[in-house]
């Protein structure tokens, strides 16, 4: 996942870039091109953390159908807790910044405040979303060679218990 999340993770820092250019560039001309950009990449930015998070969360389910009544199971357990706890406020963070820059910038098109502060809030989504990614890709590069280790323990404990058979028959 974290690989597909990298790939996600690029793609909404060049649409933020994007946008950004044509907020600076903003007159009555790029207005309308702006808003849509930016309403495209709200939903963006909401897809990719609530997909992070909803990841985190199935993996963990799954992980902990898988190995929950083996006695070595523990330290798995408590690791994938704490993959949610370094990556669920940072992802909700960003999806609420990208929200308030949203409606920021609805203020601004609609003259209840400046610019600048629709300038200043964008500028903090931008900032907290990429701090959001970087925490983000290391939970879910943790996450992933989890998933790689407890693999290659249930592939080892299912070859045991098929030659174990075999052993006792000789």
């Amino acid at each position: 996942m974290h690989r597909y999340f990298t790939i996600m993770a690029t793609f909404v820092v060049a649409l933020f870039a994007f946008v950004i250019v044509l907020g600076f560039k903003a007159d009555l001309a790029h207005a309308k091109v702006h808003i849509a950009t930016a309403f495209f990449l709200v939903i963006a930015i909401l897809f990719v953390h609530s997909l992070v998070i909803f990841f985190l969360i199935g993996s963990g389910h799954a992980i902990r159908e898988a190995i929950t009544e083996r006695p070595w199971s523990k330290p798995y357990l408590s690791k994938i807790n704490l993959f949610r706890l370094k990556s669920f406020p940072w992802a909700l963070g960003s999806m609420v910044s990208g929200i308030l820059a949203a409606w920021s910038g609805a203020g601004s098109h609609t003259g209840v405040w400046s610019t600048q502060v629709h300038r200043g809030v964008a500028v903090a989504c931008l900032g907290i979303n990429l701090l959001a990614f970087v925490a983000e890709w290391l939970q879910l590069r943790a996450n992933s060679s989890m998933i790689h280790e407890l693999q290659a323990k249930l592939d080892a404990e299912g070859a045991q218990a098929l030659e174990a058979p075999a052993a006792q028959e000789v």
